[in-house]
């Protein structure tokens, strides 16, 4: 098996990556991820009803980078051409530093509907969620010569532009899907002239079509990976089967040919960036490059977080420098990193604060699910108002946040904030009682770290080696005073619906005239938690007014999408805040108001 070390590090422009390809080359890498693709808003466009093509929206399929001709009619020209382009001069920028680009793909991948229409024989697996979609999506039929000839051409055509010789692909998610197989999300299904197909047949004949045409655009050797094992899911026993029919330098579920494990990944392959980047979790990170380091497979896969002080980057050169062998000298590896980032001086308080900002990271990842992510960005819970009757707002009160809820269902669906994609994360006391014991010792911890920064920025000031290092000890600074906001949000948005499930709104509430009266202790939950999330959401705006591009992944307000917010966030937080105080007298409605 070919040795291939690849460097993944998500960046916003050629400078940043080129920046970023220097350091992989530095901490040993072969290869460098040139696949982070622009968003392909086209798809979402053609029913923006349908929120489900958001989670194909970020993949960098083949199709995407280059057109066959028989899809020309199908697919935005200049859409592809800005990606290609794009790919193309991460390329270049990597042969002139002598490393090779590798792809992380998503195949087979849904084509618009009427390339079907028009060619019936090239439909293959139904590939969308069931739950999330509002249609059906098809993958293209790999059993097909003329589908696998589109797919021959279109790598050799990238191939002989770029040199590309190392591909990743993942299926059976996010828009792709393998023809019978039991993990697509609509269960077993594909064309019924390739029923009795074997799978290794289907997953071979695609790779070898895969390396027949990168060795038709002049690469000699492609190393090729196909992975359908996802997390949270059963492994697929079929596909895992194929491996016998595999060539040299191809790969199934981290498995050769031989049944070897030939791959080692740390940190994933997945092109879908957190909320909130820029929060290091390096205590982990040090232990990551430690397995990383030391494991034999021939294929290794490292992602490195972008973050303000460029700590992956300085604790892998430590790394590779001190060459820890136990734990405690692997915290020796994050002093001396610490130590290049802000001095001498403020090295031990910045090792605390990575220290307590994993430990808030950690507490939140008990919670089982991404919430902030499925919960605080998918369904708005950020920026959507918290009312009791929210079927009663009016139009302008919803439609800045409505349309970018993953919320695939009817209405009922959409007005519970507990329905995350047709998952269930937080119901009940029993749950929101445990989420809000993680979110109080997450914010304990995002409270010392916040504190620990200010000290470490007093005592960088005084040292005053380079004033970029305060402005990066600052930006910091507010990333961890703003994920303190989503935490917030995350804990009320579960407390608030837990007491709506508990609310009849048809009852009419007792309005005894007896006094004192304080008989139902919803009333003052109810202002408790939507004046906990009404200062919050101010808060968030505060922070986040003038600094949308340094948080988060955002664009202009006609482009925000589900994965992105606008860059009017900070405007739709104080709008969210207004219209709960415009309807702080609904709980009167429902409960029995106090009379002390």
């Amino acid at each position: 098996m070919k040795k291939v070390n690849v460097i993944y590090t998500p960046t916003g422009n050629l400078e940043e990556f080129r920046i970023a390809a220097k350091q992989a080359k530095e901490l040993g890498a072969t290869h460098v991820m040139a696949g982070q693709m622009p968003r392909s808003r086209w798809m979402w466009e053609e029913d923006l009803s349908n929120p489900y093509v958001n989670w194909s929206m970020g993949q960098a399929q083949i199709f995407k980078l280059k057109c066959p001709p028989q899809l020309e009619p199908y697919l935005p020209k200049a859409h592809i051409e800005e990606c290609f382009r794009l790919f193309r001069a991460r390329c270049e920028i990597l042969k002139e530093l002598g490393l090779k680009p590798a792809l992380f793909s998503n195949e087979p991948f849904w084509l618009p509907e009427q390339v079907y229409r028009d060619h019936p024989t090239w439909r293959g697996a139904r590939c969308d969620h069931p739950r999330r979609s509002r249609c059906a999506y098809y993958s293209p039929c790999i059993e097909n010569p003329e589908v696998l000839a589109m797919y021959r051409w279109a790598i050799s055509e990238i191939c002989r532009e770029t040199g590309l010789d190392y591909i990743n692909f993942k299926t059976n998610d996010c828009g792709g899907g393998l023809s019978f197989s039991s993990g697509t999300y609509s269960g077993p299904n594909g064309a019924s002239r390739y029923r009795n197909c074997s799978m290794t047949d289907q997953v071979c004949g695609f790779l070898r079509a895969i390396s027949e045409g990168a060795k038709d655009g002049g690469v000699s050797e492609p190393v090729i990976h196909f992975s359908s094992d996802l997390e949270l899911k059963e492994p697929e026993y079929s596909v895992n089967a194929a491996i016998v029919g595999l060539q040299e330098n191809q790969i199934i579920n981290h498995r050769d040919r031989h049944g070897d494990k030939v791959m080692k990944v740390v940190g994933g392959t997945g092109l879908t960036e957190t909320v909130i980047p820029g929060l290091p979790k390096n205590f982990s990170l040090v232990s990551a490059i430690d397995r990383l380091y030391h494991a034999t497979e021939p294929v290794k896969i490292l992602r490195l977080s972008r973050t303000d002080l460029n700590d992956a980057y300085l604790i892998f050169r430590s790394y590779l420098k001190l060459q820890p062998e136990n734990y405690a000298q692997q915290c020796a590896v994050l002093l001396d990193a610490a130590k290049a980032a802000v001095g001498e001086e403020g090295a031990g308080l910045l090792l605390d604060i990575w220290k307590e900002l994993e430990e808030a990271q950690e507490h939140i990842a008990h919670t089982g699910l991404d919430l902030i992510q499925y919960g605080c960005q998918h369904q708005r819970w950020i920026n959507r108002p918290f009312v009791l009757f929210p079927d009663r707002l009016k139009e302008e009160e919803k439609s800045y946040y409505r349309r970018f809820q993953f919320q695939a269902q009817d209405e009922a669906h959409a007005e519970d904030l507990m329905d995350l994609q047709g998952i269930e994360g937080v119901r009940g006391f029993t749950a929101v009682f445990m989420l809000t014991e993680i979110t109080r010792k997450a914010i304990a911890s995002l409270q010392s770290t916040q504190s620990d920064l200010d000290r470490l920025i007093e005592v960088c000031e005084k040292q005053a080696p380079d004033a970029s290092v305060v402005e990066k000890l600052s930006l910091l600074r507010r990333r961890v005073a703003v994920y303190e906001c989503f935490v917030r949000n995350m804990e009320n948005a579960c407390r608030f619906q837990e007491l709506v499930d508990r609310t009849d709104k048809e009852a009419v509430p007792v309005c005894s005239l007896r006094w004192p009266t304080r008989s139902d202790h919803r009333a003052e939950e109810f202002q408790e938690i939507t004046r906990n999330e009404i200062d919050n959401a101010y808060a968030l705006a505060d922070l986040c007014e003038g600094h949308m591009e340094e948080l988060f992944a955002c664009a202009a307000p006609e482009q925000e999408d589900i994965f992105t917010f606008s860059t009017e966030l900070p405007k739709q937080l104080r709008k969210k805040a207004e219209i709960m105080l415009d309807h702080m007298i609904d709980g009167g409605r429902v409960f029995e108001t106090n009379n002390i």
